[in-house]
């Protein structure tokens, strides 16, 4: 089992984790991006061409494979430049996504456990970036929308909603990347997760039976809560295309269950992480 000295980052992890908080936070940012300018293109003249129906033929075609034919897009759209833009924000948000999270995977079957090597004043200048992340997006996201609500009754709807959601893409940047970045130091979340990608019947098997028993029931817990996350974002994700696609409920709050499904996952990952370190490692830190 490879370990991180606790003076040091001799594998890599803080370079690691800083990548993953950068490209996780570009990843929102161009699928909310990618709506937004969508909403900016449907302000242009329709242009429903053959070239753009095929286009929409290919990229259905694409979403099939890439989600089991799970997902189809409708035949009929409203602006379809809109649509081809909207897609494309969300693909290539999803690949970023993708192998991102697979480069995580990657480095946590290579580096099951890490000791903690950073010092309390590095933890507490993450959590100061946090903070000041967050504040800056709500002025951002705030602002933009008290102005919509003072000036935007006179502007077209596609308008008001293309700013509305490009202060939102810049706005969760920042939420993104000020939270990854702080949550990097937690290096009891690191090995907690890690165990995801060990085998169970492969755990402990060098270590005494109480060691064994420990991490066994701690690989547990953390399968329980991957599992929750999954059927969590499923939803979300499920009720965000319900909202954007069936022509009954649409609406350009569509981003509402995604955040919602988001604070659900967050809020749920850090109370099992904190009864976890309390029963398992309590003096980890």
């Amino acid at each position: 089992m490879q370990r991180i000295a606790v003076h040091g980052d001799y594998f890599g992890y803080d370079g690691l984790s800083r990548r993953r908080a950068w490209r996780t936070a570009n990843a929102v940012a161009i699928i909310i991006l990618g709506f937004a300018i969508g909403h900016f293109l449907a302000l242009l003249p329709e242009r429903n061409t053959a070239d753009v129906q095929e286009i929409i033929k290919g990229l259905d075609k694409l979403v099939g494979l890439m989600t089991h034919e799970l997902v189809e897009l409708p035949e009929a759209q409203r602006h379809p430049e809109s649509f081809i833009v909207e897609i494309i924000g969300v693909l290539i948000g999803y690949t970023i996504l993708r192998h991102t999270k697979e480069d995580l995977h990657d480095y946590q079957r290579t580096f099951r456990r890490i000791e903690q090597f950073y010092t309390p004043d590095e933890r507490r200048r993450g959590w100061v970036v946090c903070a000041a992340c967050a504040c800056a997006a709500t002025a951002i996201i705030v602002g933009m929308h008290a102005v919509l609500l003072t000036l935007g009754t006179a502007w077209s709807p596609d308008c008001t909603a293309g700013l509305s959601q490009t202060s939102l893409a810049i706005g969760w940047w920042l939420y993104v990347y000020g939270y990854m970045f702080a949550a990097r130091t937690n290096l009891f979340r690191y090995n907690f997760r890690a165990l995801g990608r060990i085998n169970i019947y492969e755990l402990g098997v060098n270590e005494p039976d109480g060691r064994r028993a420990t991490q066994i029931a701690e690989k547990r817990l953390c399968d329980l809560s991957e599992s929750l996350t999954s059927f969590a974002v499923a939803f979300g994700v499920i009720g965000a295309l319900a909202l954007y696609f069936l022509p009954s409920v649409r609406t350009t709050y569509f981003w509402v269950p995604l955040v919602a499904m988001l604070a659900i996952v967050i809020v749920s990952k850090e109370l099992v992480l904190k009864y976890a370190k309390s029963k398992y490692e309590p003096d980890f830190d």
